[in-house]
């Protein structure tokens, strides 16, 4: 295995033997791709099936629909659940040992994105990547302007926010960030930000299957970070925490990687953030996949709720580990399976608990079920944490 976990599907062929010998099904039982479709396929059991033959040269990849070779979230399910994975130390927990459905679709498109033959909206997504690294396609300017604006110093401290490729561009994303800058500035926290020099962290390129892509915006970013002195990142998207705790291994020793909420917490308990005023709400949680089930980061969120006056947390019944998906992992963010409706899904499951407040703490998630719950049609809202903490302290 080289740098980074980089994989093609002969390194990782041991792995998917052990997927297609394999009969228990533990996989597919809250896998919300196959929820969603009902089809075995997309099972990463099914999954391990096609990527064998496709290695074998008995399949032509060509002759696979997208709907099985997008329509996986990466939320970590068959990964938590897999009997085969349970008995695995966390330290030999790595991309090619362990049986993922995620993993096996990320080398699946890589295939595809070899041979040219990636849906429309990816290749955008990608094509945008590599010119402005952001997959919306537009000016560096854009970052700097935005920063700017919020008065933020240009040249970071050895703090830094990293708000990812997502921020300035999409407008949820942006007002989620916008609420974390001015908790963070109103609790007395010194950091800095890095603009334009700030390119995506690798996760929407390892997502899509573009494996060389995102080991130049993991050196990129490295060598960005070294040079700028940066000691801390505090992130706003569980998917980035993710990608720099486990793959970037130029910096995992010399740089400490905070998820928001977590810094958030520490403010909290060291009585930094003042909480004035109150959320009269029934409020429930949705755990980020990429925060919860593959991080392990389920009670700062928590915490944090229950600390602002007036919220009645209720949990849906898929919570924690079981939490059910957005549906926003992968490449559905910037191409929908027009079959698949896990983020339709996830709303009702949340409105089965009778809340009146979704509270998410990704960026990703907060579009998926904005969008859901508007598509459902129910009086709700979907708020990030940062937004409903940075309400109360008005």
């Amino acid at each position: 295995m080289e740098k980074y976990g980089y994989l093609t599907l002969k390194d990782y062929q041991r792995t998917l033997i052990s997927c297609v010998v394999c009969y228990c099904g533990l996989c597919a039982a809250n896998c919300p791709a196959y929820v969603s479709l009902r089809d075995e396929a997309v099972s990463p059991r099914g999954l391990a099936q096609i990527a064998f033959n496709v290695l074998k040269g008995e399949l032509d990849i060509s002759k696979v629909p997208d709907k099985i070779i997008y329509a996986c979230t990466g939320c970590g399910w068959c990964e938590w659940d897999c009997s085969q994975n349970r008995p695995l130390p966390d330290d030999l927990k790595r991309r090619d040992v362990t049986i993922s459905g995620a993993t096996i679709t990320e080398l699946l498109r890589s295939i595809k994105v070899e041979k040219g033959e990636v849906p429309e909206q990816v290749a955008e997504a990608l094509n945008n990547l590599v010119k402005f690294g952001n997959p919306f396609g537009k000016p560096a300017k854009v970052k700097d302007d935005w920063v700017a604006g919020l008065g933020i110093q240009a040249n970071p401290t050895d703090t830094i926010l990293y708000v990812g490729s997502l921020v300035p561009y999409d407008d949820l994303a942006t007002k989620m960030a916008e609420a974390l800058v001015n908790v963070l500035k109103r609790a007395g926290l010194k950091f800095g930000m890095l603009g334009s020099r700030e390119a995506d962290s690798g996760a929407f390129a390892r997502a899509m299957g573009e494996e060389g892509l995102f080991m130049e915006l993991v050196d990129s970013n490295t060598e960005t970070f070294k040079k700028h002195g940066v000691k801390r990142i505090i992130c706003l998207s569980p998917h980035d925490y993710d990608t720099f705790v486990h793959y970037y291994d130029d910096i995992r020793d010399e740089i400490e990687i905070k998820h928001y909420t977590q810094v958030l917490w520490e403010l909290m308990e060291s009585n930094k953030i003042e909480l004035k005023g109150s959320y009269e709400k029934k409020v429930t949680y949705h755990d980020p996949c990429y925060l919860g089930r593959r991080n392990n980061i389920f009670d700062e969120p928590r915490k944090i709720l229950k600390k602002i006056p007036g919220i009645e947390l209720v949990e849906m019944k898929l919570a924690r580990e079981e939490a059910f998906c957005c549906g926003g992992g992968g490449t559905n963010l910037f191409y929908r399976i027009p079959e698949i409706d896990i983020d339709l899904r996830r709303v009702e499951q949340a409105k089965e608990t009778g809340a009146e407040t979704i509270a998410v703490a990704c960026p990703i998630c907060l579009r998926m079920l904005n969008d859901a719950v508007k598509s459902k049609g129910y009086e709700m809202n979907v708020l990030d944490i940062a937004q409903i903490v940075n309400e109360v302290m008005k």
